[in-house]
């Protein structure tokens, strides 16, 4: 199976046992490589410093899903694509590629970064996402409710 990006919602479930994590996982191993951009990585700090916050996680499985996660990056497990000024501005080329779907910022951002990386496969459980990245043509692997 191809390359696919995963956007913050399913990289999440790879460190976080959540509903789909399973699937999740069968659908990483298939994958010839994993895709996220520069901006994954301070969303995936972000989204479980909440969950620590809000108690879904402790302390403990915070830090070492960190360390893990920092050892997947150090170790070359995803493909980054760069987050930089010519991705912003493709980006607004996205977002009009993917009207009438109402895209936030942050999701015409991952979208930019799966095409810049030149593929065509994405995972998400988000469903703006998912409906955005059908408008764009893109193969989605969906892992939301």
């Amino acid at each position: 199976m191809a390359e696919a990006y995963l956007d913050t919602s399913v990289l999440i479930k790879l460190y976080v046992a959540e509903t789909f994590s399973t699937e999740v996982e069968h659908f990483v191993g298939e994958a010839s490589g994993i895709v996220i951009s520069r901006l994954s990585t301070l969303e995936w700090h972000c989204a479980m410093a909440r969950r620590a916050r809000t108690g879904q996680i402790t302390q403990d499985y915070l830090n070492l899903a960190r360390t893990e996660f920092t050892r997947h990056l150090a170790e070359g497990y995803f493909r980054i694509v760069p987050y930089d000024d010519p991705l912003l501005s493709d980006a607004l080329r996205v977002l009009d590629s993917a009207n009438p779907v109402p895209l936030r910022t942050l999701d015409a951002i991952h979208l930019t970064a799966v095409r810049n990386a030149d593929v065509t496969r994405i995972a998400t459980a988000d469903d703006v996402m998912r409906r955005a990245a059908l408008q764009l043509q893109l193969e989605v692997a969906y892992f939301g409710e």
